[in-house]
């Protein structure tokens, strides 16, 4: 899918860091630095503070949460475990394994040793994490884009994010049905309804995905999906 600006984008010095000749600001004062443990407390007595402190967090996001949907809770949540190895239940009491790869507007990718898999929110009753640090993830980042680029999007910022996959997701997230098109004459593994098929997909819209199974067609519609798998050798 073509747009006007590719990434990955190059990283300027940040003394172009606006497309403006004349800089703005000062150069910034160096400020002395010491190094310093990360607590004062005792290794028991700090345990005892942290678990009070991821208590008092939980019931906060709990009671901050209580009017949002589940979609926007799940995908703020994956946001930011991006990199962390989780551990997902469906509402079918399944559970899956696997590296957060993207956390789409309504579904999640994770990435095993074996297999990529997406799980549309929908179906997702809790998500743990079983990592304790996220795997850092190189990716192009808006710090490092060229300076005219930068302008491009704080003055024309519909026109540009619009016309790249990329930046729509990085802003707003991508959707299902756009994610699936990647997976078209790939074979795939797909759950719904408490079936299992195996095929190859033929098409997608926004409403369903078309699985190709020998001779067989079968349209199955996005809203009833539980998982998608795709073994990892196959990932191009």
């Amino acid at each position: 899918m073509g747009s006007k600006y590719e990434l990955p984008l190059v990283e300027l010095s940040p003394i172009e860091d606006f497309c403006s000749q004349n800089p703005c600001c000062p150069p910034n004062m160096l400020s002395p630095t010491y190094p310093s443990p990360t607590s004062c407390l005792p290794i028991e007595k700090l345990k005892d503070v942290e678990d009070e402190i991821a208590a008092a967090n939980e019931l906060l996001l709990d009671l901050a949460l209580n009017e949002r949907s589940p979609q926007e809770i799940y995908r703020n949540a994956f946001r930011g475990l991006e990199g962390l190895y989780v551990e997902v239940t469906l509402n079918t009491d399944n559970k899956v394994e696997g590296h957060v790869q993207i956390a789409g507007f309504d579904f999640v990718v994770l990435l095993n040793e074996k297999q990529e898999v997406i799980i549309p929110y929908s179906v997702i009753d809790e998500v743990k994490p079983c990592g304790r640090y996220a795997v850092p993830i190189h990716e192009a980042s808006l710090r490092d884009v060229d300076p005219c680029f930068r302008r491009e999007v704080a003055y024309h910022f519909g026109e540009v994010v619009s016309s790249s996959p990329e930046l729509l997701h990085l802003f707003f997230g991508m959707r299902l049905p756009i994610y699936l098109l990647s997976l078209e004459a790939k074979r795939i593994e797909l759950t719904f309804d408490g079936i299992e098929l195996k095929g190859f997909v033929t098409d997608v819209n926004k409403d369903s995905i078309v699985l190709r199974i020998e001779k067989e067609l079968r349209i199955i519609p996005l809203a009833k999906l539980t998982l998608i798998k795709r073994k990892k050798e196959s990932i191009s």
